[in-house]
């Protein structure tokens, strides 16, 4: 994967280099997002019983439609996040990995889901990746670990101080969404790219590719608020990285994952497409293509 530059900017303990590369916008797709708002699909319960950890989506559209591994889906019998990125083809009724982000409830607030305004933190992206790489291993299966994932909605009570009566991920979002937009405003998503890469302090967190722009930029804000919710949690006058070194260790990285074929391995994708996984130095993650097109690429630092 040939990734360029585009532009840098920092704000408190956060650097985002945002990137283009060679191949954007040779495939087209819709995100969640937009489809749920057109009505494009539905997400619903498998059941009136339902499953915890399995949700099924109707493509009722002639597009297709792609969910990040990270997605939050507010609503029916609790919220869950989405353990894995999938294309959904046009058309399709597909059966998608999930995990309960909302512990206290399982009962209806609604028949079908709806979208929220941020994705998973990278940290707990960064948890479910290795344990959907390591379960896919052993079990073919996409699961994550769920006792793990309700363990870090618990911590992130904690650290914000604050009790949610469903145990619920989203009311820490939305208890400090006014800091967290605010945040997001010092940085603007820039229309010639369709990746960035993520650095807190010094450390790169997680970096996501797309394949088309447009989509990008309606996931650009919604990562954003997830690596605040993380951010937030670092002391004061963290060492910042800089913008030639941010772009060399982004570059860097990109070049000798891309070296390491050892370290990949694939395996056929929840809708359409194929996966291929990785485990590296630190950082977990997969590159879903379909029709040897890049759809999404994300790695996420681990420790």
């Amino acid at each position: 994967m040939i990734a360029r530059p585009i532009s840098f900017h920092s704000n408190s303990s956060v650097s985002v280099v945002q990137m283009a590369t060679g191949d954007q916008d040779s495939f087209n797709y819709v995100s969640l997002g937009s489809a749920l708002t057109k009505n494009l699909v539905q997400v619903k319960e498998v059941s009136q019983a339902g499953d915890v950890n399995t949700l099924v989506v109707l493509n009722a559209s002639d597009q297709f439609v792609f969910m990040m591994d990270g997605d939050v889906l507010a609503g029916a019998k609790q919220n869950r996040v989405v353990n894995t990125s999938v294309l959904l083809s046009p058309k399709s009724k597909t059966f998608i990995p999930v995990s309960c982000v909302e512990q206290g409830r399982w009962r209806h607030t609604s028949l079908k889901f709806k979208d929220s305004k941020f994705v998973a933190s990278p940290k707990l992206r960064a948890d479910k990746a290795r344990h959907v790489r390591e379960n896919l291993r052993k079990h073919n299966s996409f699961d994550a670990n769920q006792r793990e994932v309700w363990d870090y909605v618990s911590q992130s009570q904690k650290l914000y101080d604050m009790s949610s009566p469903t145990s619920n991920l989203s009311d820490v979002f939305e208890k400090k969404e006014k800091d967290f937009d605010a945040f997001v405003q010092a940085f603007a998503a820039n229309p010639e790219t369709n990746g960035m890469a993520i650095f807190i302090g010094s450390q790169l967190k997680a970096l996501d590719i797309f394949n088309r722009r447009e989509v990008y930029q309606e996931y650009f804000p919604k990562i954003l608020r997830a690596t605040a919710f993380e951010s937030f949690q670092h002391p004061s006058g963290t060492k910042v990285v800089g913008q030639k070194e941010a772009e060399f260790r982004m570059l860097d990285f990109l070049d000798r994952l891309k070296d390491d074929s050892a370290a990949w391995e694939r395996f056929p994708g929840v809708g359409v497409g194929s996966e291929e996984r990785f485990g590296l130095e630190g950082m977990e993650g997969f590159e879903l293509s379909y029709n040897e097109r890049l759809i999404h690429f994300t790695a996420l630092h681990t420790a």
